[in-house]
């Protein structure tokens, strides 16, 4: 009997001016026959082989140029005979890695839309089948694993399939197709929650020493006595993704791999070391197994969108992403790293999972192949752009970037979020900064006079960063590289932020969607306010609801990631407008209990601005309050109202 992997059927996309290893298993004695036949019935390519005595058998043909032209593909051992029909031959990408890679067209909001775009294509995908009889996975690599070719016009098995792959490979499409005939698809070949070592070849691990130190020192290293003794977390086991899922696509060549996994990784500055290495190492393995052209063998990478990951304040996402980073920095021939945290995180809400699987894939996924467009197709190298180097001067810090030119946003006046800078004592406070030059930003802090670090882009639970060089979000930095970095956002410190990220605890589930900032008091109304500011660019107006002659006030409450952390400063500073005849305090709250500290006008400011301050007093160092309120009152006014703006805490 004649067998061959699921990957060599009809209706099959190869990779294009490459060669194609067919392989399998034979009963019969004889040769076996490959032939390669084009849509005239010329014969292209043909070889053979001869059987090992188990029945295996490969043979290698060159494959032709890219083509809409269907070929056909011919195994025959003598006996049987096997015709795979209408075979494509164009760019073919692998798509790896866990939940985020794996979440399908059917999560999309706008996935018809792209089914409508990709059934006027030449589009394929394989995707490789989960199944796993009894949830026991195979120790050794096993090629006989189910999965089929999808068509542009199957909108089922479509929907089933990555949606960052999908909308990749319908990216790049029209590119490549300006000026000849290139079909385009990828091999589906993902799994939630795995980590990159179970996506490894237990071989290569074997056959690499330092890899083998690496994964003996994570504990990761597979073992035969231990294999699928885990029960549900089977499929976590390192090697065992290769085994099921890589392997029934061993003989084929691809362009390069999309790789989207991490968070099973997000442990903190152990990891990130260590994860370096493993990207290393994955880009060197499959680069020898599956590439085209080994010399430009891409592994092109999302980085990972900062949820929450370990106890509150802690940046192990940043740790984690800056293991991309590095390899970016350091082979920018090999490893492209695609910044994700300036996207909108948009969720579909029957997901289970919400918050680690934001469904804006295909922003992403147009990022990521206008990448690979530059770097693999153009030859033009076009990467996003990394810290080059710092300096401090005068207080400030100012950093310099490998690209640019550098900008804020998108709009005139905005201000960057996910700046960050510390002192000696490595307390992170949002910073305010200019550009100094087409490849510099300068940086300071008011409350840190002295800073000596800087980082950005690292904090979880805070996605929206805005700071850019040139067409692409910069890369995360930080520049601490000696000791763990804890920072706690802090969206209140601009009042243009009306909302923020934050999560909530009700029962047993994680509640995480975005929040008010700024909440009223009772009797109060509180807005975003641009007609009156001094030093911002808006600023928060809060207001008596109508018949209240009493208090009215606003709050900021305390999130996990967004912790009112008090103790480490001495008071807060605030500007305050329409303060004639008024009192106001600042309330701390924690549980039932508060402590209330009184402002005290500092200073005139321009326009009837004025800045106060309130003392936090003797708190202890790791004071931490739930809320934060601000209060005013204004008996027998009919007008009732204060803004407020540039809110900072002092040291």
């Amino acid at each position: 009997m004649l067998t061959l992997p699921c990957v060599f059927s009809s209706g099959a996309l190869f990779q294009a001016d490459s060669v194609l290893t067919v392989h399998g298993t034979t009963a019969a004695a004889g040769p076996v026959r490959v032939s390669l036949t084009a849509k005239d019935g010329a014969v292209l390519h043909t070889a053979e082989t001869l059987p090992e005595e188990s029945g295996r058998f490969s043979v290698t043909i060159p494959t032709p140029g890219p083509s809409f032209d269907g070929y056909t593909l011919t195994v025959t051992d003598g006996e049987e005979t096997k015709a795979l029909e209408d075979i494509l031959f164009g760019e073919l990408w692998l798509a790896s890695g866990q939940s985020n890679m794996e979440l399908s067209n059917t999560f999309i909001p706008d996935a018809e839309f792209l089914y409508d775009s990709v059934a006027e294509k030449r589009i394929r995908v394989f995707s490789v089948s989960y199944d796993v009889p009894e949830n026991r996975f195979p120790w050794d690599p096993d090629e006989s694993t189910r999965g089929e070719w999808i068509g542009p016009d199957n909108r089922r098995g479509l929907a089933g399939v990555s949606a960052m792959g999908l909308k990749f490979v319908e990216q790049i499409y029209p590119a490549l197709n300006r000026s000849r005939e290139v079909p385009v698809g990828f091999l589906n070949a993902s799994w939630g929650g795995t980590p990159i070592t179970g996506w490894f070849p237990r071989d290569a691990v074997l056959a690499d020493a330092h890899m083998t130190a690496v994964m003996t020192r994570t504990g990761t290293m597979p073992d035969a006595e231990k294999w699928n003794t885990r029960g549900d977390t089977n499929f976590q086991q390192p090697t065992a993704q290769y085994n099921l899922k890589i392997a029934p696509l061993h003989g084929l060549k691809v362009r390069g791999v999309l790789w989207y996994q991490g968070e099973n990784e997000c442990g903190g500055e152990f990891w990130q070391k260590a994860y370096a290495d493993y990207l290393r190492f994955y880009q060197r393995t499959y680069r020898d197994r599956f590439a085209t052209d080994p010399e430009r063998f891409f592994m092109i990478s999302s980085l990972i969108y900062p949820w929450t990951y370990g106890p509150s304040g802690e940046c192990n996402l940043g740790y984690l992403n800056d293991a991309f980073v590095t390899v970016a920095k350091e082979a920018p021939d090999k490893f492209i790293s695609v910044p994700i945290g300036d996207l909108r995180p948009d969720w579909g809400y029957f997901l289970n999972n919400h918050p680690i699987h934001p469904t804006n894939k295909y922003p992403l996924a147009e990022r990521t192949a206008r990448l690979a467009l530059a770097n693999v197709y153009e030859n033009h190298p076009e990467a996003p752009a990394f810290l080059e180097s710092y300096r401090i001067e005068d207080g400030r810090v100012i950093l310099t970037f490998s690209g640019g030119p550098v900008r804020i946003g998108n709009a005139p006046g905005e201000r960057v979020r996910g700046l960050y800078l510390a002192g000696t004592d490595g307390v992170y406070l949002p910073a305010e900064c200019e550009v100094t030059g087409a490849r510099e930003l300068a940086a300071w802090c008011p409350e840190i006079p002295e800073p000596v670090h800087a980082a950005y882009g690292v904090q979880s639970m805070e996605p929206m960063v805005n700071l850019f060089a040139g067409d692409y979000p910069v890369l995360p930095f930080f520049t601490d590289r000696e000791n763990y970095i804890n920072i706690e956002a802090r969206p209140w410190y601009d009042p243009a932020a009306a909302s923020t990220w934050a999560s909530k605890m009700r029962g047993d589930i994680l509640d995480l969607f975005f929040r008010p900032v700024w909440n009223p008091s009772p009797d109060s109304e509180v807005c975003a306010d641009p007609a009156f500011r001094c030093e911002d660019d808006c600023s928060v107006r809060i207001e008596a609801a109508d018949g209240n002659a009493g208090t009215f006030g606003a709050y900021v409450r305390s999130y996990p990631y967004q912790r009112l952390d008090f103790g480490k400063f001495r008071g807060m500073r605030v500007n305050l407008f329409n303060t004639a005849g008024l009192t106001a305090s600042l309330a701390l709250v924690r549980g039932e209990g508060e402590i209330v500290r009184p402002f005290r006008k500092t200073g005139e400011l321009r326009g009837g601005w004025s800045r106060y301050e309130a003392d936090f007093g003797d708190l202890s160092t790791d004071a931490v309050f739930d809320r934060m309120e601000f209060r005013f009152d204004r008996e027998g006014e009919n007008f009732r109202f204060v803004n407020l703006e540039h809110p900072r805490l002092l040291k």
